[in-house]
């Protein structure tokens, strides 16, 4: 039973102390790591569980983890846990680069342990009836998919920029609705507040089916803005990832008077459809822990985890140089 799997958490900060929140809800949490003692023991004191400060330590205790470190120690991290034999989901990004995202997918097959991808906006209830109702055609043939993300400017992030921290939610979603390949990347952006970072992009994929994806994404803006809307041949839709809402939109026109297209006859017809909200970070890890279980393929695998990697790194070599990319 999932009830039996015992869990920790690598890495405690403000993800990593969510993922232990909810793995003390529908697992056997039993440990969490944190070279920050202070955190450590109160994220630990809080679920009743060990705290260790070195995580190899922690390795003998536990059957799955969440790692949930900076995302320039994912590879080693992963690597080591892999090597343990422990089954292990990585918080998105999968890692800075390719080179070592690959690695990470080598080290789990050789291993043979389960790995998942925290790419948590795919088990949004939006995204999940988008998916459906795009695979079944219901919402015609997809045009563009068009996303904005914003935020305020965060004090955790400090090894990435926005690219590997927020574009790559919407990388990942974009390609999983669309069900195609990227053959090209170009961003444009710049640094405003951050000197080593970019802090504010857009992105444009280009599909080999000619498909377009966009991706507007900054930390700027002082309104936390989660939004994803898809032009198809047969309407309009509008997802909002925060309210959980999705609207369709499409209009008929009557006799357009040529003299007069200020005030064209227009009947619009829209449907507004809620989804029972429901925590995708729980469901997140509901599907790891099955996939552990049952033996078989979490939602987000290790190599879909390089695909969106692969992206936002084309974006920011891109960005850097001014140029389309092509993947």
């Amino acid at each position: 039973m999932i009830r039996d799997i015992r869990t920790g958490v690598i890495g405690v900060g403000s993800m990593g102390q969510n993922h232990a929140r909810v793995y003390s809800e529908i697992s056997n949490l039993v440990a969490v790591a944190d070279p920050n003692e202070e955190q450590g023991r109160r994220v630990a004191e809080r679920f009743g569980v060990m705290w260790y400060e070195d995580y190899r330590e922690m390795l003998g205790v536990v059957d799955a983890v969440t790692i949930a470190v900076p995302t320039a120690l994912h590879r080693e991290v992963a690597e080591a846990v892999a090597m343990a034999g422990v089954h292990l989901l990585v918080e998105k990004p999968l890692a800075g680069n390719v080179t070592d995202a690959e690695f990470i997918v080598a080290a789990a097959v050789s291993a043979g342990v389960t790995l998942a991808v925290g790419h948590v906006e795919r088990y949004n209830a939006i995204v999940e009836h988008a998916k459906m109702c795009i695979d079944s055609r219901k919402w015609g043939k997809i045009l563009t998919l068009s996303a904005k993300r914003f935020s305020n400017y965060p004090t955790r992030i400090h090894d990435v920029g926005v690219l590997f921290d927020l574009t790559i939610h919407d990388v990942d979603v974009i390609c999983y609705l669309a069900n195609g390949d990227v053959r090209s990347v170009y961003a444009a952006g710049g640094k405003s507040k951050n000197e080593r970072h970019e802090d504010h992009v857009n992105l444009v994929m280009g599909f080999e089916d000619g498909r377009i994806g966009l991706c507007e994404t900054n930390w700027l803006t002082p309104m936390k803005v989660r939004e994803l809307s898809i032009t198809t041949t047969t309407c309009y839709v509008n997802l909002n990832y925060l309210t959980q809402e999705i609207e369709i939109l499409s209009s008929q026109f009557g006799d357009i008077n040529e003299s007069n297209l200020y005030q064209p006859p227009m009947e619009v017809s829209e449907q507004k459809i809620p989804m029972k909200r429901k925590e995708p970070l729980k469901s997140e890890l509901m599907d790891f822990l099955e996939a552990i279980m049952e033996k078989k393929m979490p939602l987000v695998t290790g190599r879909e985890g390089i695909k969106a990697v692969k992206i936002v790194e084309a974006g920011l070599k891109s960005l850097n140089s001014s140029s389309v990319v092509s993947i």
